[in-house]
C-alpha cells in the first residue's frame, strides 16, 4: 500500500500550485482593472492613490509571471530528468521546485500491481496446448540468437540501441525481440516501447558492453574430477566409501587422499576412525561414461525460467557411482586471511568492519581512562584482568591488531579516525581473494534467498559502525529491525548514532522522500548538481549518506522506486530484503555466495547471525554512552582477591587478579636482572647484555608474567600458535636450550648451579633465586601497600612500586598476546598506584614529591584527567603558573579531541588559572 501521507502531501502541493497559478489572474481580472502605463500627470504626483494602486497591480502581475515561469522551468526539468541548476533563477524558484518535486515523486510512481496476480511468472506444463500465435512466436524466438540487458533508471530504447548496438534506429529490433514478453514484475512489453528499470530485455546477439566485467564463476566439476563429500553427523569413511564408491573396503583410498589436509575448522584427518561434521573430503575421481554427453545449452526461449538440476540418487539401481555426491557450495566459503575474518559462530566480516569495531572498543577504553578517578588512601590497588568482550568481538579486534604493525595506541586510533566525510563505498564480500565493494550513494540492492538476512545484518552493522560524526544515516522500519535483531535493538537504538527507527515501512519511505525533496532544494539553493560538489563548496554542510534498510515482502515498492532513480546525486540508497525493487537483484543461498546480474555475481558475501550482530551493536552503543556498569566495577574492584592464574572467559565481566599478588623474587644482588616495565632489557652484573634470541626473550617475558609457570603446551600455543605438534615442541626445546646456554655463558654458570628456567611436574617457571624481575618487585610492593595500616607505611610501599615503574609493560615489544591480557591491566594498576601515592604525599604536605609522582602517572597515561588536574593544581600552588597554564591547554585539547567536558572538580582547578574551558 502506498503511504497516505505522501499522497496527501502531493495533493496539497497540487492544490497550492493551482491556487497560485490560477487564483491571482482570476482575482485581479475579476475585481480590478489591468495595470496601465502611468501618465505624465501620475508620475508628477506619485502619492496619488490611483498611482499607488496601479504600481501595486503591476507588482502583483510581475510576481505572478515570475512564479509561473519558475513552475514551467521546473516542469521542463522534471520531464527531461535534468538535475543541473536552471540558467535563470527567480525569487520563486525554490517554492516552485518544492511543489513540483513533491507532486512529481508521487505522480511518477507506478500503479501498484497485484502481488498474487503478477509477481510470479509460472512456466506452463509441457502438455498444455498453446495457440498458433504463441507457437509461431516460440519458434521464431528459438531461431533468433540474442543476449539480455537489465534496464537501468533513465534508460530509453533509443539510448540503449545507440550505446550497445551502435545505431539508435536499431531500437526497432529490440521492440521486435521483446514484444508481448512478460517482465519480471508481471508487466507486458508492448510495441509502444515503454520500459521500466529492472526489466530484463532481449538484445540482438551483436550487442556489446551489456554488463560490467566480473570474474566468472567456476564451472561445475566434471565426472573425471575429484568430487567432494561434506561429512555429516554419524558418517564414517567406510559408509562414505560404500555410499559413493560402491565398496566400503575402499575407505583407505579416501583416507590416503585426505590425510593431513587442513579442514574448515582447522583440524586435520590423521585417524581413519575420527571424522568431524563439516569436514570436506576428496573422493577418488571416476571416469566419464562413454555414453555421457555434455548437457545441451538452454533454449533462448526459457531464459527467464530458473533451471534446476538433480543429482542421481545413490540408492537408485544403475547409479552405484553417481557423478555428483554432495555439493560443497552448500557450505559458506572460508575466510580469506588478510581480507576477511571468520567468527566463532560462523559469521564472516571484512577488515574494514574490524577497523570500525576496533575504534568503538578503543573509544570506550579511552573514555574510561580519561575519567578514571584518584583512589582514596584506604583503597586497595591491584592488577586486575580487563573484562573480555564477546568471542566475536574479541576475534575481530585480534585480527585488526594482527593486520596493523605497529598497533596504534587507543587514543591515537580514536583521534585519527574522526572524519565527517561520508564513506563512498561499502565492502560487501570477497571475490578471487580480494574485497568486493559497492558504491554507497545510489545503492539499490535487493537481497533474497536463505542467506539474505545474515548478509543484511552484516552490512547494516558495517554502516552503523561508520555512522558517527554525521557520516551515515540508516532508516529502518521498527518491525523489520525487531525481526532482524530481536528486542535487544530497542534498548541500544538511542545510543547508535545515525540509526532512525521509523514506526512503519510507510514512515520509512516518507522519511526518504522528505530527504529527497530537502536535498534537492539544498542543491538548487547552492547552485550545484550533486552532493560531491556541495561538500566541496560548503564543507560545513554535513549531509550524511542515507540508506534505507527494510523488507519488501507483502509491500508495494512503487513509491520508493519512483525516486530511487535520482538517488545517486542526493547520496541516498536502499538495501531491501526482496526482489520487487528495480535494483541489483542478488540471490543469496546458504553458502552466502551471490548470484546476481552485475558485479556482485560470484561474490562471497559477508554475513552475521543475530547474536553476533547484536554483540557488535552493543559495543558500538557502549562507545556512544550506553551504560555497562559491570565494566567499571570489574576494573576497580572494592576488595582484593588473590588468584594465581586467572582465566576470564568471554563474555563474563567478573574481575580477577592477573597473577599472584605477591611473588617470591630474587634479591637485588642477583646477577641476572630482567627489566620489563618500560623498554625491555637484561642486565648481568649491572651491565646491559643482549643474551637471548628473539624467541628466547619472548619465552622469558611470558614466564615472567606467569610466575606460577606454564606447561610446554601452553607456551607453544602462545609463541607458536600456527605450528602443530611435534614441530612446536621441537622449537620450544631449541629456544629453551639456547636461552640457558647463553645465560650460562654470560654469567659463567653451569647446569649444576642453576638452570634459570626450572621444570617441575611438567611446568616451566623462572628460577626465583637467581633472576630478579622488576615486574615481580612491583607486584610485591602493591601487596605490601595493601597490607599497610597507615598512610605513611602505604606511601613507603608505593614509593617502591613507583621506583621500578618506568613505563608500560614490555614497551615496544611486538607481542600480540601481551597487549590486552597483560599490558593494559598493569598500566591501569600503575596509574592508580601513582595517583594514590601522589594524593598521600599532597595531603602530607610534600607538594614537590607529589608533583613528581603525578608527572610520572601522566607520562604513563597522558589523557587521565585526574592526573592532569592534580599537576595543574600542584604547579599553581608552587607558583609555576605558566607551566600550569600550558598543562591546562593540553588537557583541554585532549578532552576536546574526545568531545568531552571537564568535570566540575577540574573546572574549579582551571578557574584558578583564569583558563577558559570549552563550553
Amino acid at each position: 500500500m502506498h503511504s497516505n501521507r505522501p499522497i496527501a502531501a502531493a495533493t496539497y502541493s497540487a492544490l497550492v500550485l493551482a491556487a497560485l497559478i490560477v487564483g491571482p489572474p482570476v482575482i485581479l481580472l475579476a475585481f480590478l482593472d489591468p495595470p496601465h502605463l502611468p501618465t505624465r500627470a501620475e508620475l508628477a504626483s506619485p502619492g496619488d492613490p490611483a498611482f499607488l494602486v496601479n504600481a501595486l497591480l503591476a507588482t502583483a502581475w510581475l510576481c505572478w509571471l515570475m512564479f509561473t515561469w519558475s513552475v514551467l522551468v521546473e516542469l521542463v526539468r522534471r520531464l527531461r530528468n535534468l538535475h543541473e541548476r536552471a540558467a535563470i533563477r527567480t525569487p520563486f524558484q525554490r517554492l516552485a521546485a518544492h511543489l513540483v518535486t513533491t507532486i512529481a515523486i508521487s505522480a511518477v510512481a507506478p500503479i501498484p500491481q497485484a502481488f498474487a496476480a503478477t509477481a510470479t511468472v509460472t512456466a506452463a506444463p509441457a502438455d498444455t496446448p498453446t495457440t498458433a500465435k504463441e507457437d509461431t512466436t516460440a519458434k521464431a524466438d528459438a531461431g533468433q540468437q540474442h543476449t539480455t540487458y537489465r534496464v537501468k533508471p533513465h534508460d530509453t530504447l533509443w539510448e540503449i540501441a545507440k550505446k550497445h548496438l551502435g545505431d539508435p534506429m536499431r531500437y526497432q529490433e529490440i521492440v521486435k525481440l521483446n514484444d508481448g514478453r512478460v517482465m519480471t514484475d508481471g508487466s507486458t512489453f508492448t510495441s509502444e516501447g515503454w520500459i521500466r528499470p529492472g526489466w530484463l530485455i532481449r538484445m540482438p546477439a551483436d550487442a556489446t558492453d551489456l554488463e560490467p566485467k566480473h570474474t566468472p564463476k567456476s564451472a561445475p566439476p566434471h565426472a573425471d574430477e575429484e568430487p567432494l563429500h561434506v561429512v555429516r553427523q554419524g558418517d564414517s569413511l567406510w559408509k562414505i566409501a560404500e555410499r559413493h564408491l560402491g565398496d566400503g573396503h575402499r575407505y583407505g583410498e579416501i583416507f590416503k587422499l585426505n590425510k593431513g589436509r587442513s579442514q574448515p575448522d582447522g583440524g586435520r584427518l590423521t585417524d581413519p576412525g575420527q571424522l568431524e561434521a563439516g569436514w570436506r573430503l576428496r573422493l577418488p575421481g571416476r571416469t566419464r561414461s562413454p555414453s555421457s554427453s555434455p548437457s545441451p545449452e538452454p533454449s533462448p526461449i526459457a531464459e527467464s525460467a530458473p533451471t534446476q538440476t538433480t543429482a542421481p540418487d545413490a540408492e537408485s539401481p544403475g547409479n552405484a557411482t553417481p557423478r555428483v555426491t554432495e555439493t560443497p557450495a552448500s557450505l559458506p566459503a572460508p575466510a580469506v586471511p588478510g581480507v576477511s575474518i571468520a567468527l566463532p559462530s560462523g559469521g564472516v566480516v571484512g577488515l574494514s568492519f574490524a577497523a570500525g569495531i576496533a575504534v568503538a572498543l578503543a573509544t570506550a577504553r579511552v573514555r574510561r581512562r580519561v575519567r578514571r578517578r584518584m583512589p582514596e588512601a584506604t583503597e586497595a590497588v591491584q592488577v586486575v584482568a580487563v573484562p573480555k568482550p564477546e568471542p566475536a568481538v574479541q576475534a575481530v579486534e585480534e585480527e585488526y591488531r594482527q593486520a596493523n604493525d605497529p598497533v596504534p595506541d587507543d587514543y591515537d586510533l580514536v583521534k585519527d579516525s574522526f572524519t565527517t566525510e561520508p564513506p563512498a563505498t561499502l565492502d560487501v564480500g570477497v571475490r578471487a581473494g580480494e574485497t568486493a565493494a559497492v558504491n554507497l550513494p545510489g545503492l539499490n540492492l535487493c537481497l533474497t534467498g536463505d542467506g539474505a538476512e545474515d548478509v543484511t545484518r552484516a552490512l547494516f552493522v558495517a554502516l552503523i559502525a561508520q555512522a558517527e560524526a554525521h557520516r551515515v544515516e540508516v532508516v529502518v522500519p521498527q518491525d523489520d529491525a525487531v525481526e532482524l535483531f530481536g528486542d535487544d535493538l530497542e534498548a541500544l537504538a538511542p545510543h547508535l548514532p545515525g540509526l532512525t527507527l521509523a514506526p512503519t515501512f510507510d514512515d520509512a519511505v516518507t522519511h526518504i522522500a522528505s530527504e529527497h525533496i530537502s536535498r534537492a532544494e539544498l542543491l538548487r539553493d547552492a547552485e550545484v548538481d550533486d552532493l560531491t560538489e556541495l561538500r566541496a563548496s560548503r564543507p560545513d554542510e554535513l549531509v550524511p549518506a542515507l540508506v534505507m534498510v527494510g523488507r519488501l515482502t507483502g509491500r508495494d515498492p512503487s513509491y520508493l522506486e519512483s525516486f530511487m532513480g535520482h538517488a545517486l546525486s542526493f547520496g541516498i540508497g536502499a538495501m531491501v530484503l526482496g526482489d520487487r525493487l528495480a535494483g541489483v537483484r542478488c540471490e543469496v543461498g546458504t553458502d552466502f555466495r551471490a548470484v546476481a546480474d552485475g558485479d556482485l555475481d560470484g561474490v562471497d558475501l559477508f554475513h552475521l547471525p543475530r547474536q553476533e550482530a547484536i554483540a557488535f551493536l552493543r559495543r558500538i552503543a557502549i562507545q556512544h554512552g550506553h551504560e555497562e556498569p559491570a565494566a567499571e566495577a570489574a576494573e576497580e574492584p572494592a576488595d582484593a582477591r588473590e588468584i594465581e592464574a586467572p582465566k576470564v572467559e568471554a563474555p563474563k565481566l567478573e574481575a580477577a587478579e592477573v597473577e599472584a599478588s605477591e611473588v617470591e623474587n630474587a634479591s637485588n644482588a642477583a646477577r641476572v636482572r630482567l627489566f620489563l616495565l618500560g623498554e625491555m632489557r637484561i642486565e648481568v652484573d649491572g651491565e646491559p647484555n643482549d643474551i637471548p634470541t628473539a624467541k628466547g626473550l619472548e619465552m622469558l617475558v611470558l614466564l615472567a608474567v606467569h610466575p606460577a609457570g606454564q606447561t610446554k603446551e601452553e607456551i607453544c600455543a602462545t609463541l607458536w600458535p600456527d605450528v602443530e605438534q611435534p614441530q612446536a615442541g621441537y622449537r620450544f626445546h631449541a629456544a629453551l636450550s639456547d636461552l640457558r646456554k647463553r645465560l650460562w655463558a654470560a654469567t659463567g654458570s653451569n647446569r649444576k648451579l642453576t638452570s634459570f628456567v626450572e621444570a617441575e611436574n611438567a611446568t616451566y617457571r623462572i628460577d626465583r633465586q637467581h633472576v630478579w624481575i622488576d615486574l615481580w618487585e612491583f607486584q610485591n610492593a602493591l601487596a605490601d601497600a595493601r597490607k599497610a595500616t597507615d598512610p605513611e607505611a602505604k606511601a613507603a610501599a608505593l614509593d617502591r612500586a613507583a621506583e621500578v615503574c618506568r613505563g608500560h609493560l614490555a614497551d615496544g615489544a611486538p607481542y600480540l598476546w601481551i597487549d590486552l591480557d597483560h599490558r593494559d591491566p598493569l598500566t591501569l594498576a600503575s596509574v592508580r598506584a601513582l595517583l594514590q601515592l601522589g594524593g598521600i604525599h599532597e595531603k602530607a604536605g610534600r607538594p614537590k614529591r607529589a608533583l613528581a609522582v603525578m608527572e610520572q602517572a601522566l607520562a604513563l597515561d597522558p589523557i587521565n584527567e585526574a592526573a592532569a588536574a592534580s599537576v595543574i593544581r600542584l604547579l599553581t600552588g608552587l607558583g609555576r603558573r605558566d607551566e600550569a597554564r600550558l598543562r591546562a591547554q593540553h588537557l583541554n585539547a585532549h578532552l576536546a579531541s574526545l568531545d568531552l567536558e571537564p568535570t566540575p572538580a577540574t573546572q574549579a582547578t582551571l578557574r584558578q588559572l583564569h583558563v577558559r574551558h570549552r563550553s
